[in-house]
Protein backbone atom coordinates (compact mmCIF):
# COMPACT_ATOMS: atom_id res chain seq x y z
CA UNK A 1 0.00 0.00 0.00
CA UNK A 2 1.10 3.36 -0.72
CA UNK A 3 2.05 4.97 2.07
CA UNK A 4 2.23 9.19 0.77
CA UNK A 5 0.01 11.35 1.30
CA UNK A 6 -0.94 14.90 0.94
CA UNK A 7 -2.76 16.40 4.65
CA UNK A 8 -5.55 18.69 3.16
CA UNK A 9 -7.59 21.48 4.19
CA UNK A 10 -10.61 20.87 1.83
CA UNK A 11 -8.92 20.73 -1.33
CA UNK A 12 -5.62 23.25 -0.26
CA UNK A 13 -2.34 21.04 0.42
CA UNK A 14 -1.29 21.41 3.42
CA UNK A 15 2.13 19.40 3.56
CA UNK A 16 3.59 16.09 2.26
CA UNK A 17 3.33 12.86 4.32
CA UNK A 18 5.19 9.69 4.13
CA UNK A 19 3.42 7.53 6.57
CA UNK A 20 4.86 4.73 8.32
CA UNK A 21 3.20 0.51 8.29
CA UNK A 22 1.46 1.73 11.48
CA UNK A 23 -0.27 5.08 10.15
CA UNK A 24 1.88 7.45 11.97
CA UNK A 25 4.29 9.95 10.28
CA UNK A 26 7.59 8.87 9.30
CA UNK A 27 8.25 12.24 6.97
CA UNK A 28 6.80 15.45 6.38
CA UNK A 29 7.71 18.14 4.61
CA UNK A 30 8.11 21.68 5.67
CA UNK A 31 4.69 23.97 6.05
CA UNK A 32 6.01 27.44 6.21
CA UNK A 33 4.55 28.43 3.48
CA UNK A 34 0.71 27.06 4.38
CA UNK A 35 1.02 27.63 7.90
CA UNK A 36 -2.03 29.63 7.16
CA UNK A 37 -4.25 26.64 6.84
CA UNK A 38 -2.17 24.42 8.88
CA UNK A 39 -3.52 23.10 12.61
CA UNK A 40 -2.52 25.59 15.05
CA UNK A 41 -2.16 22.13 17.98
CA UNK A 42 1.43 22.08 19.24
CA UNK A 43 2.85 24.64 16.84
CA UNK A 44 5.92 26.00 18.87
CA UNK A 45 7.01 22.06 19.31
CA UNK A 46 9.51 20.93 16.47
CA UNK A 47 7.32 17.48 15.47
CA UNK A 48 3.71 19.57 15.62
CA UNK A 49 2.65 18.26 12.78
CA UNK A 50 3.45 14.31 13.63
CA UNK A 51 1.98 15.30 17.38
CA UNK A 52 -1.34 16.57 16.11
CA UNK A 53 -1.63 14.00 14.34
CA UNK A 54 -0.89 11.37 17.25
CA UNK A 55 -3.53 13.27 18.93
CA UNK A 56 -6.14 12.82 15.91
CA UNK A 57 -6.82 8.96 16.48
CA UNK A 58 -9.23 7.83 18.47
CA UNK A 59 -8.26 6.57 21.64
CA UNK A 60 -7.76 2.98 22.52
CA UNK A 61 -9.40 3.17 25.91
CA UNK A 62 -12.81 4.90 24.27
CA UNK A 63 -15.67 2.67 25.10
CA UNK A 64 -15.71 -0.74 23.09
CA UNK A 65 -13.54 0.75 20.62
CA UNK A 66 -10.68 -1.71 20.94
CA UNK A 67 -12.74 -4.64 20.51
CA UNK A 68 -14.53 -2.86 17.15
CA UNK A 69 -11.13 -1.97 15.78
CA UNK A 70 -9.89 -6.02 16.53
CA UNK A 71 -12.92 -7.61 14.97
CA UNK A 72 -12.27 -5.54 11.60
CA UNK A 73 -8.73 -6.14 11.51
CA UNK A 74 -7.23 -3.42 12.73
CA UNK A 75 -4.27 -3.00 15.33
CA UNK A 76 -3.85 0.21 16.32
CA UNK A 77 -6.59 3.38 16.01
CA UNK A 78 -4.12 5.29 13.69
CA UNK A 79 -4.60 1.99 11.08
CA UNK A 80 -8.04 2.86 11.27
CA UNK A 81 -7.63 6.57 10.71
CA UNK A 82 -5.90 6.31 8.24
CA UNK A 83 -8.17 3.89 6.36
CA UNK A 84 -10.82 6.60 7.02
CA UNK A 85 -8.39 9.78 5.58
CA UNK A 86 -8.69 11.33 8.81
CA UNK A 87 -11.70 12.66 8.03
CA UNK A 88 -13.75 14.58 10.98
CA UNK A 89 -16.73 15.96 11.32
CA UNK A 90 -15.48 19.17 13.41
CA UNK A 91 -12.36 20.17 10.56
CA UNK A 92 -11.74 20.08 7.07
CA UNK A 93 -8.13 18.60 7.25
CA UNK A 94 -8.08 14.87 5.61
CA UNK A 95 -5.23 13.10 4.00
CA UNK A 96 -5.03 12.68 -0.03
CA UNK A 97 -3.12 9.45 -1.57
CA UNK A 98 -0.86 11.43 -3.77
CA UNK A 99 -1.65 9.29 -6.87
CA UNK A 100 -5.72 9.96 -6.17
CA UNK A 101 -7.79 12.15 -8.08
CA UNK A 102 -10.07 12.31 -4.86
CA UNK A 103 -11.47 15.94 -3.91
CA UNK A 104 -12.97 17.17 -0.59
CA UNK A 105 -16.40 16.89 -2.63
CA UNK A 106 -15.86 13.23 -2.39
CA UNK A 107 -15.28 12.67 0.75
CA UNK A 108 -16.29 15.19 3.25
CA UNK A 109 -18.85 13.99 5.35
CA UNK A 110 -20.71 17.02 5.91
CA UNK A 111 -22.32 16.12 2.76
CA UNK A 112 -21.41 13.07 2.31
CA UNK A 113 -23.30 9.91 3.94
CA UNK A 114 -21.93 7.25 6.18
CA UNK A 115 -22.74 4.37 7.74
CA UNK A 116 -20.47 2.77 10.42
CA UNK A 117 -21.94 3.51 13.88
CA UNK A 118 -19.25 1.84 16.87
CA UNK A 119 -22.99 1.83 19.32
CA UNK A 120 -26.58 1.03 18.20
CA UNK A 121 -29.60 2.96 19.42
CA UNK A 122 -32.96 2.74 18.78
CA UNK A 123 -34.94 3.45 15.03
CA UNK A 124 -31.04 2.96 13.41
CA UNK A 125 -31.34 2.75 9.65
CA UNK A 126 -29.99 -0.70 8.37
CA UNK A 127 -26.52 -0.05 6.39
CA UNK A 128 -27.25 2.04 3.16
CA UNK A 129 -25.48 0.12 -0.01
CA UNK A 130 -23.05 2.60 -2.42
CA UNK A 131 -22.27 4.45 0.79
CA UNK A 132 -18.50 5.15 0.63
CA UNK A 133 -16.76 3.78 3.30
CA UNK A 134 -15.29 6.62 5.29
CA UNK A 135 -16.44 7.08 8.51
CA UNK A 136 -15.98 9.90 10.97
CA UNK A 137 -15.34 7.77 13.86
CA UNK A 138 -11.55 7.34 13.61
CA UNK A 139 -11.13 10.65 15.17
CA UNK A 140 -13.74 10.63 17.33
CA UNK A 141 -12.17 12.18 20.67
CA UNK A 142 -12.54 11.43 24.03
CA UNK A 143 -13.12 8.38 26.83
CA UNK A 144 -16.94 8.00 26.85
CA UNK A 145 -18.14 4.97 23.99
CA UNK A 146 -19.59 7.17 21.38
CA UNK A 147 -20.67 7.32 17.96
CA UNK A 148 -21.29 9.91 14.92
CA UNK A 149 -24.61 8.63 12.89
CA UNK A 150 -27.35 10.25 10.53
CA UNK A 151 -30.93 11.16 11.51
CA UNK A 152 -33.69 12.01 10.39
CA UNK A 153 -32.39 11.92 7.01
CA UNK A 154 -29.81 14.19 7.04
CA UNK A 155 -29.22 15.24 10.34
CA UNK A 156 -25.66 14.64 11.61
CA UNK A 157 -26.13 13.42 15.58
CA UNK A 158 -23.28 12.53 17.94
CA UNK A 159 -24.40 9.28 20.33
CA UNK A 160 -22.80 8.83 23.65
CA UNK A 161 -23.09 6.52 26.15
CA UNK A 162 -22.24 5.96 29.68
CA UNK A 163 -18.86 4.51 31.80
CA UNK A 164 -21.09 2.20 34.09
CA UNK A 165 -24.57 0.27 34.31
CA UNK A 166 -26.23 3.45 35.09
CA UNK A 167 -27.00 6.52 32.42
CA UNK A 168 -25.53 9.54 35.17
CA UNK A 169 -23.74 11.24 32.52
CA UNK A 170 -26.28 11.02 29.52
CA UNK A 171 -29.27 12.34 32.31
CA UNK A 172 -26.19 15.00 33.21
CA UNK A 173 -26.49 16.48 29.89
CA UNK A 174 -30.04 17.05 29.70
CA UNK A 175 -29.59 18.79 33.35
CA UNK A 176 -27.13 20.76 32.03
CA UNK A 177 -29.63 21.33 28.72
CA UNK A 178 -32.52 22.66 31.21
CA UNK A 179 -30.24 24.78 33.13
CA UNK A 180 -28.81 26.88 29.95
CA UNK A 181 -32.56 27.06 28.17
CA UNK A 182 -33.76 28.49 31.80
CA UNK A 183 -30.81 30.91 31.98
CA UNK A 184 -31.95 32.03 28.56
CA UNK A 185 -28.38 31.32 27.25
CA UNK A 186 -28.13 30.18 23.72
CA UNK A 187 -24.59 29.13 23.05
CA UNK A 188 -24.78 25.68 23.87
CA UNK A 189 -25.60 22.40 22.48
CA UNK A 190 -28.78 20.78 23.41
CA UNK A 191 -29.09 17.13 24.31
CA UNK A 192 -31.83 14.73 23.99
CA UNK A 193 -31.82 11.09 25.79
CA UNK A 194 -31.91 7.89 23.35
CA UNK A 195 -32.29 4.29 23.91
CA UNK A 196 -28.95 2.44 22.81
CA UNK A 197 -29.29 -1.32 22.11
CA UNK A 198 -27.27 -3.96 24.03
CA UNK A 199 -25.97 -1.71 26.67
CA UNK A 200 -26.04 -2.23 30.89
CA UNK A 201 -27.78 1.18 30.75
CA UNK A 202 -30.65 2.48 30.04
CA UNK A 203 -30.62 5.63 27.87
CA UNK A 204 -27.98 7.33 26.35
CA UNK A 205 -28.23 11.08 24.85
CA UNK A 206 -27.50 12.46 21.92
CA UNK A 207 -27.62 16.08 20.50
CA UNK A 208 -27.03 17.47 16.80
CA UNK A 209 -23.83 18.58 14.74
CA UNK A 210 -22.71 22.21 15.43
CA UNK A 211 -19.78 22.88 12.76
CA UNK A 212 -20.49 22.49 8.99
CA UNK A 213 -18.93 23.03 5.49
CA UNK A 214 -18.50 27.18 6.68
CA UNK A 215 -17.63 26.57 10.33
CA UNK A 216 -15.22 24.66 12.00
CA UNK A 217 -14.57 24.13 15.43
CA UNK A 218 -10.72 24.84 16.93
CA UNK A 219 -10.54 23.40 20.08
CA UNK A 220 -9.58 25.33 23.35
CA UNK A 221 -6.15 23.19 23.36
CA UNK A 222 -5.24 23.78 19.89
CA UNK A 223 -5.25 27.50 20.45
CA UNK A 224 -3.62 27.02 24.02
CA UNK A 225 -0.86 25.22 22.46
CA UNK A 226 -0.40 27.02 19.51
CA UNK A 227 2.34 29.30 21.35
CA UNK A 228 4.04 28.01 24.58
CA UNK A 229 2.82 29.20 27.52
CA UNK A 230 4.83 32.29 29.26
CA UNK A 231 5.75 31.44 33.02
CA UNK A 232 4.17 34.03 35.04
CA UNK A 233 0.47 33.11 33.78
CA UNK A 234 -2.09 31.04 34.45
CA UNK A 235 -3.18 29.20 31.80
CA UNK A 236 -6.48 30.60 31.95
CA UNK A 237 -4.70 33.99 31.11
CA UNK A 238 -3.01 32.46 28.65
CA UNK A 239 -6.11 31.25 26.56
CA UNK A 240 -7.48 34.67 26.78
CA UNK A 241 -4.44 36.00 25.33
CA UNK A 242 -4.19 33.56 22.54
CA UNK A 243 -8.05 34.51 22.09
CA UNK A 244 -6.88 38.18 21.65
CA UNK A 245 -4.32 37.35 19.20
CA UNK A 246 -6.27 35.38 16.79
CA UNK A 247 -9.35 38.60 16.80
CA UNK A 248 -11.69 37.58 19.50
CA UNK A 249 -13.53 40.03 21.52
CA UNK A 250 -11.53 39.18 25.31
CA UNK A 251 -14.15 40.06 27.59
CA UNK A 252 -17.14 38.22 25.13
CA UNK A 253 -14.54 35.15 25.79
CA UNK A 254 -14.29 35.88 29.88
CA UNK A 255 -18.47 36.27 30.06
CA UNK A 256 -18.56 32.86 28.34
CA UNK A 257 -16.25 30.85 30.44
CA UNK A 258 -17.27 32.85 33.58
CA UNK A 259 -21.11 31.57 32.70
CA UNK A 260 -19.45 28.02 32.02
CA UNK A 261 -17.75 27.84 34.90
CA UNK A 262 -20.33 28.63 37.73
CA UNK A 263 -23.04 26.13 35.93
CA UNK A 264 -19.92 23.86 36.51
CA UNK A 265 -19.82 24.64 39.74
CA UNK A 266 -23.44 24.39 40.33
CA UNK A 267 -23.27 20.53 38.61
CA UNK A 268 -20.14 19.47 40.46
CA UNK A 269 -18.63 19.48 36.81
CA UNK A 270 -14.73 18.08 37.08
CA UNK A 271 -14.06 17.55 33.61
CA UNK A 272 -13.95 20.69 31.51
CA UNK A 273 -10.51 20.31 30.14
CA UNK A 274 -9.22 21.87 27.23
CA UNK A 275 -10.76 19.98 24.58
CA UNK A 276 -14.02 20.03 25.94
CA UNK A 277 -13.98 24.28 25.35
CA UNK A 278 -14.53 25.15 21.51
CA UNK A 279 -14.04 27.96 19.31
CA UNK A 280 -15.97 28.54 16.14
CA UNK A 281 -14.08 29.76 12.62
CA UNK A 282 -14.67 30.66 9.39
CA UNK A 283 -13.92 28.18 6.92
CA UNK A 284 -13.11 30.89 4.59
CA UNK A 285 -11.29 33.61 6.37
CA UNK A 286 -9.89 31.66 8.72
CA UNK A 287 -11.59 34.30 11.55
CA UNK A 288 -12.84 33.26 14.97
CA UNK A 289 -16.54 34.10 15.68
CA UNK A 290 -16.10 33.43 19.27
CA UNK A 291 -16.38 30.54 21.78
CA UNK A 292 -18.53 26.85 20.12
CA UNK A 293 -21.44 25.74 21.98
CA UNK A 294 -21.10 24.03 25.62
CA UNK A 295 -21.16 20.54 25.10
CA UNK A 296 -19.76 17.84 27.11
CA UNK A 297 -21.51 18.19 30.69
CA UNK A 298 -21.40 14.76 31.54
CA UNK A 299 -18.79 14.80 33.80
CA UNK A 300 -20.76 16.23 36.82
CA UNK A 301 -22.67 15.40 39.73
CA UNK A 302 -19.61 13.48 41.42
CA UNK A 303 -20.37 10.42 38.54
CA UNK A 304 -17.54 7.69 38.73
CA UNK A 305 -16.31 9.65 41.82
CA UNK A 306 -15.88 9.52 45.42
CA UNK A 307 -19.41 10.97 47.21
CA UNK A 308 -18.98 14.13 49.41
CA UNK A 309 -19.62 13.75 53.14
CA UNK A 310 -18.87 17.76 54.05
CA UNK A 311 -18.30 20.48 52.88
CA UNK A 312 -14.43 20.22 52.36
CA UNK A 313 -15.48 16.90 50.50
CA UNK A 314 -17.14 19.22 47.95
CA UNK A 315 -13.18 20.21 47.18
CA UNK A 316 -11.07 17.39 47.34
CA UNK A 317 -11.83 15.90 44.11
CA UNK A 318 -9.52 17.02 41.38
CA UNK A 319 -11.25 19.29 38.50
CA UNK A 320 -9.71 18.39 35.04
CA UNK A 321 -9.63 21.86 34.09
CA UNK A 322 -7.23 25.75 33.60
CA UNK A 323 -7.05 24.59 37.52
CA UNK A 324 -7.23 21.60 39.75
CA UNK A 325 -10.39 23.11 41.75
CA UNK A 326 -13.48 24.26 41.63
CA UNK A 327 -12.43 27.15 44.39
CA UNK A 328 -9.53 28.72 42.64
CA UNK A 329 -11.65 28.43 39.11
CA UNK A 330 -14.82 30.57 40.74
CA UNK A 331 -11.73 33.25 42.27
CA UNK A 332 -10.74 33.49 38.39
CA UNK A 333 -14.68 34.49 37.37
CA UNK A 334 -14.93 38.12 36.97
CA UNK A 335 -18.70 38.43 36.94
CA UNK A 336 -20.55 36.84 39.62
CA UNK A 337 -23.98 37.25 38.69
CA UNK A 338 -23.33 35.85 35.08
CA UNK A 339 -25.84 33.22 36.50
CA UNK A 340 -29.00 33.97 37.59
CA UNK A 341 -29.87 31.93 40.45
CA UNK A 342 -33.41 32.38 40.59
CA UNK A 343 -33.58 30.61 36.90
CA UNK A 344 -32.00 27.42 38.09
CA UNK A 345 -34.54 24.29 37.83
CA UNK A 346 -35.24 22.72 41.15
CA UNK A 347 -33.93 20.26 42.52
CA UNK A 348 -36.60 17.99 41.59
CA UNK A 349 -35.81 18.49 38.44
CA UNK A 350 -32.71 17.00 38.66
CA UNK A 351 -34.09 14.09 41.18
CA UNK A 352 -37.08 13.08 38.50
CA UNK A 353 -34.43 12.90 35.68
CA UNK A 354 -32.59 10.55 37.61
CA UNK A 355 -35.53 8.40 38.42
CA UNK A 356 -35.76 7.81 34.34
CA UNK A 357 -33.02 5.50 35.17
CA UNK A 358 -34.54 2.12 36.16
CA UNK A 359 -31.41 1.59 38.08
CA UNK A 360 -30.87 4.54 40.17
CA UNK A 361 -33.04 4.20 43.06
CA UNK A 362 -34.52 6.97 44.84
CA UNK A 363 -32.10 7.31 47.61
CA UNK A 364 -29.50 8.26 45.04
CA UNK A 365 -31.43 10.60 42.97
CA UNK A 366 -32.20 12.45 45.78
CA UNK A 367 -28.46 12.66 47.20
CA UNK A 368 -28.05 14.05 43.60
CA UNK A 369 -30.26 16.80 44.63
CA UNK A 370 -29.08 17.77 47.87
CA UNK A 371 -25.60 18.05 46.64
CA UNK A 372 -27.04 20.40 43.99
CA UNK A 373 -29.02 22.79 46.16
CA UNK A 374 -26.07 22.96 48.64
CA UNK A 375 -23.84 23.97 45.63
CA UNK A 376 -26.15 26.72 44.91
CA UNK A 377 -26.48 27.77 48.53
CA UNK A 378 -22.61 27.88 47.82
CA UNK A 379 -22.83 30.21 44.58
CA UNK A 380 -25.34 32.38 46.34
CA UNK A 381 -22.84 32.94 49.18
CA UNK A 382 -19.88 33.30 46.71
CA UNK A 383 -21.88 35.81 44.56
CA UNK A 384 -22.74 37.64 47.91
CA UNK A 385 -18.96 38.23 47.89
CA UNK A 386 -17.92 35.44 50.48
CA UNK A 387 -14.78 34.06 50.51
CA UNK A 388 -15.16 29.93 50.14
CA UNK A 389 -12.17 29.24 50.69
CA UNK A 390 -11.90 30.44 54.08
CA UNK A 391 -15.35 29.16 54.81
CA UNK A 392 -14.69 25.43 53.69
CA UNK A 393 -10.49 25.52 55.31
CA UNK A 394 -10.49 28.04 57.87
CA UNK A 395 -7.36 30.04 55.88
Amino acid sequence: MDKRFYLMRKNDIVTFLLLDEQGGIAKYSPVDENLDIAPLQYRYQPTWIRDWWNDRSVPIGQGKIKSYLEKRGFNLPSEYLVRNLGLSLTDYFWIKPVDSNLKWEDVNLFDNPFKEHIIHFENEKDDETGVPHYSPNGSLQGQIEKTWAIMNDNDRVLIKGNRSNLSSESINEIIATEIHKLQGYDNYTPYHLIKILDSEYDFGCYSKLFTDQNNEMVSAYALDTSEKIKNNISPLEHLLEMCEKYGMDRAEVQRNLDYEIMVDFIMSGYDRHLNNIGFIRDAKTLKFKGMAPIFDSGGSFFVDKAKPRSKKDYYKFKTNSFFSDEITLLEHVENRDVLDLSKLPPASVIIDLYMKDSQIDEKYAKSVGTWYEKKIEMCSQFQRGQDLKKQVYGL
